[in-house]
This record gives C-alpha cells, sequence and structure tokens, in this order.
C-alpha cells in the first residue's frame, strides 16, 4: 500500500504495554507514520474501526511451518488468527543447510518437513542446502505473513555427524560451530536445539556449549527444546541454564511446562532457577503453549538404545522379533498408569495414514487386538513419525507461567490449510493459539490485563529475535497490524474440529498490505523474509 490510510477511532493497543487509548493510526508505504487523534487525518482516506482493537500484528515466535509455509503460502491458520510475523526452525529441526542425505531423511521421518506440493513448492522437492538458498526460496513464494528462521543443532549434527549414537569429534564440534556461523550471517535470526530427538539428543553438554558460543559471538539467542525424558523438567532446565552460561549466551527454554506426571509444585520449582539464574546474571526466558494438550512424536517414549540411527534404524529393530520382545517389556515398565485411551494421533507422516487422525492408541489398540504398546510400535513401521498429543499440563501451571514477565505465547505449531492439509492431521493450536491467549486466559479469566497479553505476542519477541522495526505501533514501524474485537475474540478449534478459524479477528495487515479484510482472506500476499 502506497498511499496514505488512516484506521479511525480504534481502540489502540500499541505493544508497549502502555494503557489503550482511543484514536487512529496512519499507514504509508509500509510502515506506520503516525499515531494521534482523528482530527489530525481529517483529509485522509479512512477505514472506521470504533468499537475494535488496533495492535501489532501478532509474533508467533515457535512454530514449524518451514515447508508448510511452501506448500501453503496463504497460512491460512496463522494469518486468520492475527499472526503477521512466524518463526521457524526450531526444537532443532531447520529447512537448511542439508546436504542430499539430510534432506531425505529428514523427509523421510521427520513430519514438518512433509508437506505436499503447494504454491510455492511445485514439485515438492528442496531445491536448496543452504540457509540462505532456504529464504530466497520462501521470499520467492511470497507467504501472506512474514517468515524468520533459526538454524536447527539437530539439522546440523545430522549433516555433520549422522544420526548414530556417539559423541561428536572435536574437528565435527568446529564444523557445526562453522555451520551455525554461516547460517546467522545468510540470515537464521538464532540456533535452535532439541534435545528429546535423534540426533541431538546424543549430544554432549561440550558439544551444545560450543554451539551456543556460536550464537553468542553474533549476539544472537540460544532456543532449547531441553532433555525432557532422559531427565526430569527441572533438571532439563538446570543444564540449559549451565549450558548458557558456560556459552555466556543467552537462553530461551522452548515451550516450557511440567508434566501432570510432575509434582503439583514443579511450575514453582522451575520459576525459582530462572529467577536465580536471571539474579545470577543469565539471561533466560521461555515460550509456552497454552493448550493443555501436548504434541509431539511418540517416538520420543522409546529408550534411547532403540532410537539409535534413527527412525530406519528403530522400524529395524521393531521388525526383529526379540528387540520388539524387549521393547514391549520395557515400554509396559515405562508406561504403568498411562492413559492410551488420552494418546490422540494428531499428525501423520504418511497420507494414506490419514485414518488414524483424531483417533487414540487405545482406540487403534483395541480395533487390531493388540496391548497398546504393541500396537503404537506397529504405527511406528506404519508410519514412522506419527505424533500424538496427550492432556499433560495442568491449567493451574499453565496459567502461573503465563503470568510471568518472560513468558511467550507460542503455537508450536505449522501453519496450515483446513482441507489441504486435513490429511496429515490438523491441531487446534495451530488454528486458534492468539484469539485463545485473548479470549479465555484475558477475556474469560483474567490471568493477563489484554495490553499486556498483546506485548507479549508483539513487541516482546520483536525484541527476543532482534527485529527491531516490528512488534510495535510507533511511527517508522512495519505495518504489520490485526484489528480485532476484544469481546468476542476466541478460539473455536476442538479436537474433533481442529481447523475451525477464530471469532473475532476482523482484518489483518501485513507490511502495509491488507492480508484479511473483514474476516475473508485478500488476493494479496506481502510477506517478507526476516533477517
Amino acid at each position: 500500500m502506497s498511499g496514505l490510510l488512516v484506521l479511525e477511532n480504534g481502540t489502540v493497543i500499541d505493544g508497549s504495554g502502555a494503557r489503550a487509548f482511543v484514536g487512529s493510526v496512519a499507514i504509508e508505504n509500509g510502515r506506520i507514520s503516525a499515531i494521534g487523534a482523528e482530527a489530525e487525518f481529517r483529509d485522509a482516506p479512512s477505514l472506521d474501526v470504533g468499537g475494535l482493537a488496533v495492535s501489532p500484528g501478532f509474533i508467533d515466535m515457535h512454530t514449524h511451518s518451514d515447508v508448510s509455509v511452501l506448500s501453503d503460502p496463504d497460512c491460512v491458520s496463522a494469518v486468520g488468527q492475527g499472526v503477521t510475523s512466524q518463526i521457524v526452525g526450531h526444537c532443532g529441526f531447520s529447512a537448511a543447510p542439508t546436504d542430499e542425505f539430510t534432506r531425505s531423511s529428514l523427509r523421510a521421518e521427520e513430519p514438518v518437513f512433509g508437506f505436499p506440493p503447494g504454491d510455492g513448492f511445485p514439485s515438492g522437492e528442496w531445491g536448496w542446502q543452504a540457509v540462505g538458498d532456504y529464504l530466497a526460496a520462501v521470499a520467492a513464494a511470497r507467504p501472506r505473513t512474514n517468515i524468520g528462521t533459526l538454524v536447527g543443532h539437530n539439522t546440523i549434527r545430522r549433516l555433520v555427524v549422522g544420526t548414530e549414537n556417539r559423541p561428536a569429534t572435536a574437528s565435527e564440534i568446529g564444523r557445526m560451530a562453522d555451520l551455525i556461523g554461516e547460517s546467522l550471517d545468510a540470515g537464521a535470526l538464532g540456533v535452535s536445539s532439541g534435545l528429546s530427538y535423534v540426533p541431538g539428543v546424543f549430544a554432549s553438554r561440550e558439544e551444545l556449549t560450543s554451539l551456543a558460543r556460536a550464537a553468542a559471538k553474533r549476539e544472537r539467542r540460544y532456543h532449547t527444546h531441553m532433555r525432557y525424558g532422559e531427565l526430569s523438567v527441572s533438571e532439563s532446565l538446570r543444564e540449559a541454564i549451565e549450558t548458557a552460561r558456560h556459552a555466556d549466551c543467552r537462553v530461551n527454554v522452548s515451550h516450557l511446562y511440567p508434566t501432570t506426571a510432575d509434582e503439583p509444585g514443579e511450575a514453582d520449582k522451575l520459576l525459582d532457577l530462572i529467577e536465580a539464574a536471571t539474579d545470577g546474571g543469565a539471561g533466560v526466558t521461555f515460550d509456552l503453549t497454552l493448550f493443555r494438550r501436548g504434541g509431539g512424536a511418540w517416538l520420543q517414549s522409546l529408550p534411547l538404545w532403540a532410537r539409535d540411527g534413527g527412525v530406519a534404524a528403530t522400524v529395524d529393530r521393531i521388525r526383529n522379533r526379540a528387540t520388539r520382545r524387549r521393547l514391549i517389556t520395557e515400554l509396559r515398565r515405562l508406561n504403568q498408569g498411562r492413559d492410551w485411551d488420552d494418546d490422540l494421533i494428531v499428525k501423520v507422516n504418511r497420507p494414506e495414514n490419514a485414518g488414524l487422525v483424531g483417533r487414540s492408541i487405545g482406540a487403534v489398540a483395541a480395533e487390531r487386538d493388540l496391548e497398546p504398546a504393541a500396537a503404537a510400535l506397529s504405527l511406528v513401521v506404519e508410519d514412522g513419525q506419527f505424533w500424538i498429543a496427550p492432556t499433560i499440563k495442568r491449567q493451574r501451571d499453565l496459567d502461573l507461567l503465563l503470568r510471568q514477565s518472560s513468558c511467550v505465547p507460542v503455537t508450536d505449531g505449522m501453519a496450515a490449510h483446513p482441507e489441504r492439509h486435513a490429511h496429515l492431521g490438523l491441531m487446534p493450536k495451530t488454528f486458534g493459539t492468539f484469539p485463545l491467549l485473548l479470549g479465555d486466559y484475558v477475556r474469560e479469566r483474567g490471568v493477563l490485563e489484554l495490553e499486556e497479553a498483546v506485548s507479549r505476542v508483539t513487541s516482546m519477541p520483536a525484541e527476543r529475535m532482534g527485529l527491531s522495526d516490528r512488534g510495535r505501533l510507533a511511527p517508522g514501524y512495519r505495518a504489520d497490524i490485526v484489528v480485532f474485537d476484544p469481546a468476542t475474540i476466541a478460539n473455536r478449534a476442538t479436537d474433533a474440529r481442529p481447523g475451525l478459524p477464530p471469532a473475532g479477528v476482523h482484518h489483518v495487515m501485513v507490511n502495509g498490505t491488507w492480508a484479511v479484510r473483514d474476516g475473508k482472506l485478500t488476493s494479496e500476499r506481502s510477506g517478507e523474509v526476516l533477517k
């Protein structure tokens, strides 16, 4: 949009956390040109947004839209809930840097990379290797939202070391650090690790410290999906803090929360650890998913010896009678009291398994006349990295964590089309996280004030990712804007209907161009690559 447009009579929430006020926001040449009283823009073209809130566009700081943004550049689920910027490359998995082996294994084993051809992905093949090449492919796809990426340790370790359980050599650690430096110089916004996944789960603290140090040299953060499972959540947090301290690097802990299996006071202990680290000079922040259901690959439930070598090696062990018996015995011991009927399958890796989505492992086991552990192993053979979403969070813990000033709410999902991607599985958080925040957590239960909640998903993630001209309504900032109704905004997506769009999001502007008007997509896609 090159001409002047004024949004009049809106309740302006500028993203800083300051009190809202009724006023106008002027947009010109893709940027905010002024904010003030209506009289200052009397003769300008205008849109009356009286009774609605005008805020910076929401920044989803933790997504896995790395390839889905190419499959569906409209980013329907993201922009429909007011998201104007998505940060990908989390949990150690980025789409680059890769070689032929890395690309093929990521496509085969990780559902976040298994999206079908689309407008920005016409052949369904990866046409990039380095981070700069990937960002160029994203830019060429003209997505509806802005996209920035982290560089992932799992991807880099797979490239340099492989997927086997062994320590990286000094020269391999050096090579990984060099690749991180090259990726950051090419535009990556930080470094991520995923220590519940192969091959990141095999990394030593020395290796992780070296990679975090590579981020610190360029004044970027280390984002970590901690070593859940192998360690308790408190022990995992201590490792993350110590890694960052030894690397002299700021750390952001991904989707931090205790599970229902932890003691009821575990969330308080986590916050005590963060407070002590902050008082000690460490820069520790975290992000949080707001739904009580979790979500991730069931394969994380398996012991490390069974995951050595990646999914293909795991499948071979399951097919071997002796190791399958050993696995079932260990899973019986590890999963005593587990509610398999609550292990909802929410994403599959292979389209032919679409019929599994929305069913539980318990239901599949009953249908096949198998015990649940045996049924889950069979599903690994059939699909590889199918995802489950059990109810593993306490609402009290979510409320407590959200109230902390260092918490940023995120989807931890991936932009998805409600129809084209339904066969792979959809999740409510992908469609409704930010309306859930502003509807349930703010309006209905008062966990946060509206202005504070908006700052958590605008200026705070912008600062954390080094985006100096986004996340605020202020002169000179990019015109990423969402207009919503504070009285009606709400999540409508459910387990049964995960692709339902939210209520109360009226207009969304990306870089000064309307992406959504009156709740409907426009014909324009004006997202940019964030570097």
